[in-house]
């Protein structure tokens, strides 16, 4: 592994930055398509459709880069693409060459960064998770020590030639053992969310408008981690043994925030909620009472003709697979919809069928 080229580089995160000074790389954050004094590796804002942030850094040309001119390091997160795309980075300006399977571990990362659970792995054998874990673990250490861990496991697998969705459970080294031990942790946590967990059977339309039922439940709770979700979506007891396909989480705490109230279902079951995304903004108009602001609304891909209010309830770009409140109005909240009234439309729309 490339680690001693980051002896002498710092390492931040920052979601928030997008610009880069001379001596910066900020790896998915910032836009390419401006000048910047830095390097930018961010597949979003190219001409060219990449994949995931690990395929873009793969296709790119570093031969002219001089890896002493880098000096620090900006990333979002420390997730499978993220890992993936700095491992990538440090081998091409080092010109060491990368593994025939790394053409596998890209797929891998486009997968997990499209919410695939299902292809990427079982819980305990998916790098995903792991790698999620592991950083969990990591969580107070110091961003540099959590980057060099994640690219140490992540060179373990590739030199040992692991499939990432496969990942043994006999591997000999510590950064395992702390991401297997955080997923141990991760997953009692899961069991206790199912106890507190409203549980039952609904019947939702799938882009063809057929019915397909599904395992659904209504949390309400402070979070739930990205790794319960895998649990969630991959758990053969759920009541139609498929996972659990619909999702709502309630977290009073987080009120106007947009994330106090979020649905969600599982990509790969091919469902959507427009329905219920109409339901929601019909139900909004008729609480604000003709007095819901409009006078700067949020693009939409639900209202193409701009004529939406500032803060819908968020539609995933037309996709309706994830649904989230509206945001604050200043000093005023932009959801008026109640948490059980979202419950009730969702059991009237999609046919509650049975309650565990």
């Amino acid at each position: 592994m490339m680690l001693e080229l980051l002896e002498h580089i710092k390492v931040k995160v920052d979601p928030n930055k997008s610009y880069a000074d001379t001596g910066e790389v900020l790896i998915g954050l910032g836009n390419t398509q401006e000048k910047n004094e830095g390097i930018v590796l961010q597949h979003k804002t190219e001409a060219t459709r990449y994949e995931c942030l690990s395929h873009y850094v793969y296709e790119k040309d570093f031969a002219l880069l001089n890896i002493d001119s880098c000096q620090t390091v900006f990333v979002e997160d420390f997730s499978v693409d993220t890992i993936l795309s700095i491992w990538i980075f440090l081998h091409k300006v080092s010109h060491v060459p990368l593994p025939n399977s790394i053409t596998n571990w890209i797929a891998y990362a486009k997968l997990w960064e499209e919410g695939d659970t299902s292809n990427t792995g079982k819980p305990f054998h998916s790098y995903g998770c792991l790698q999620n874990s592991l950083s969990l673990h990591l969580k107070d250490k110091e961003p540099k020590q959590k980057l060099e861990e994640s690219l140490l496991f992540l060179d373990l697998l590739m030199k040992n030639d692991i499939n990432p969705s496969n990942i043994p459970d006999n591997l000999q080294t510590k950064q395992y053992f702390y991401a297997k031990q955080a997923l141990e942790s991760e997953y009692e946590k899961y069991q206790n969310l199912l106890l507190v967990g409203e549980i039952v059977i609904l019947s939702i339309p799938d882009t063809n408008s057929k019915r397909v039922k599904v395992s659904a439940i209504f949390i309400e709770t402070a979070i739930v981690s990205s790794i319960q979700k895998v649990f969630l979506r991959n758990d053969e007891n759920s009541p139609t043994k498929d996972g659990y396909g619909f999702m709502a989480v309630y977290n009073v705490s987080a009120k106007g925030t947009g994330n106090d109230i979020v649905i969600s279902v599982d990509p790969l079951k091919k469902i959507q909620l427009k329905a219920l995304w109409e339901a929601l903004e019909q139900e909004e108009e008729y609480l604000w009472n003709s007095k819901r602001p409009h006078d700067n609304p949020r693009p939409l891909t639900s209202y193409p003709y701009h004529n939406g209010p500032n803060q819908p309830w968020w539609d995933d770009m037309g996709k309706y697979t994830l649904l989230a409140a509206p945001k604050m109005l200043g000093n005023v909240y932009g959801r008026r919809t109640s948490w059980e009234t979202v419950k009730q439309l969702i059991k009237q729309l999609y046919k509650k069928e049975s309650e565990l």
